[in-house]
């Protein structure tokens, strides 16, 4: 069987790329390429393509929470460039939709919620918003209570309860 790493080098696809090289190549972080394809990640490809269809104010879909609709809102568009590497430092719209999202889905006691309300939290949100904006380099001190030791460990444990 081939090395496949030589195929998801290669610069057809910068985001793939992008991922490759920070997750399968030791590469440190300031390393001049590894910039360049991060770089080019965030301006073509699924990132490009996902920030380019959020609202100034920085919602995706309708303002609110942003849970729904389903696949397509601010919580899933914001899970999702986490997952391909989208990061704060290199667009600001990024810490735009995390501000919006710290506004209107977190609620005071620190769960994030799917309508606003501490009747809204769900488990698996509390761990996927956490994750995602951990990903980004969000530091705000709203988070502090989110990422409680207590409060993570059972929206962890409930999440794989099923």
């Amino acid at each position: 069987m081939a090395d496949p790493l030589p195929w998801l080098l290669e610069p057809q696809d910068p985001g793939v790329r992008y991922l490759a090289m920070r997750d399968l190549l030791e590469l440190p972080a300031d390393d001049l390429e590894l910039l360049a394809a991060q770089q080019a990640a965030h301006s073509q490809g699924p990132i490009a393509a996902i920030l380019d269809k959020m609202h100034p104010d920085g919602y995706w879909a309708k303002p609110g929470a942003g849970y729904n609709p389903k696949y397509f809102s601010t919580s899933w568009s914001l899970i999702m460039l986490a997952q391909l590497g989208a990061s704060i430092s290199i667009d600001m719209r990024i810490w735009r939709a995390c501000d919006y999202l710290l506004k209107t889905a977190l609620t005071s006691q620190g769960q994030f919620s799917m309508n606003g309300s501490p009747s809204g939290t769900i488990d698996c949100l509390q761990g996927n918003m956490c994750a995602a904006l951990a990903a980004f380099g969000c530091d705000d001190p709203r988070l502090d209570l989110a990422f409680e030791p207590d409060l993570l460990t059972f929206a962890i444990f409930s999440f794989f309860q099923g």
